[in-house]
């Protein structure tokens, strides 16, 4: 374990999205050696005073005015919110500028992207934002390459995420950068994590919009249920059971919720499972 904890430095325009900070910041807390806290942390806000305010109306304390810290960064992470969105002021951008050549890892969270691209850091390179913001941000960067689809990005020492819980993907990626694949796969099993998604996996899956679109209870839960045991034989009675239906009923509600047959309804989430691995 090194001398001193690496520190991680999350820059803050309220408001924030609270879990852009908190996910990321969890799984950086988790991470251990020794039995040991591998991190530490700091938060800068973009702003005067000891405060950041989520767009939930949360406070977070014991901040620090971006300006007023000279410590060491080795990682830093911009998160996102409506104030990463707004139009920065010239000091911050400046700060960012003057003190990137001395940071290991720049990432930004979520929208927090709109801020870093402020800065002209990212000119010319890849870079992912929550997908709800892509056509925004491409208008308002025209430099950069918007990528539409991955959760996040790595373009030399820059890393930009999808939305929200992508942070949470990315600060993984980052402890098994550092700490390698046995303390991240650690952390997210202490986190109750349902699955480690890589950063070129797909920000809208096939699953969730599925989900969004069944209104009864017993079938909202099949799609998860069946993308966990695709490896088995999924029959018309087998499905029909798990969703206590009878074979008949289930091929008709089946054609009615996602458009096809049983059949082909279980072989599109088998391809899309496949398409998923090949990108790992």
């Amino acid at each position: 374990m090194p001398t001193r904890s690496p520190i991680i430095a999350f820059l803050v325009a309220s408001p924030f999205e609270l879990l852009d900070l908190t996910g990321p910041a969890s799984v950086f807390a988790y991470a251990t050696v020794r039995d040991r806290p591998y991190y530490s942390f700091r938060i800068l806000s973009t702003t005067s005073g000891d405060t950041v305010k989520s767009m939930g109306g949360i406070f977070i304390a014991d901040t620090c005015t971006f300006s007023d810290y000279a410590g060491p960064i080795d990682t830093l992470i911009v998160v996102g919110g409506l104030g990463s969105v707004e139009h920065q002021a010239s000091d911050v951008l400046e700060w960012l500028r003057k003190r990137a050549p001395r940071i290991r890892r720049i990432a930004s969270v979520c929208t927090g992207a709109f801020l870093l691209a402020a800065s002209g850091l990212l000119d010319g390179r890849r870079v992912a934002t929550h997908w709800r913001y892509c056509d925004l941000f491409a208008s308002r960067f025209k430099s950069l390459k918007v990528e539409r689809d991955p959760i996040f990005m790595k373009d030399g020492k820059f890393y930009t995420t999808a939305g929200v819980s992508a942070g949470i993907d990315l600060a993984l990626a980052l402890v098994e950068e550092d700490l390698g694949h046995s303390v991240a796969a650690a952390v997210a099993r202490d986190l109750v994590l349902f699955l480690r998604r890589p950063g070129n996996q797909a920000q809208y899956s096939q699953l969730l919009a599925q989900q969004e679109d069944i209104d009864a209870n017993g079938m909202r839960d099949l799609p998860v249920w069946t993308r966990s045991n695709l490896a088995r034989k999924l029959d018309v009675s087998t499905l029909a059971k798990v969703v206590s239906m009878s074979p008949r009923t289930f091929a008709r509600r089946c054609q009615s919720q996602f458009g096809t047959t049983p059949a082909r309804w279980v072989q599109s989430l088998r391809v899309e499972a496949v398409r998923q691995q090949l990108r790992v």
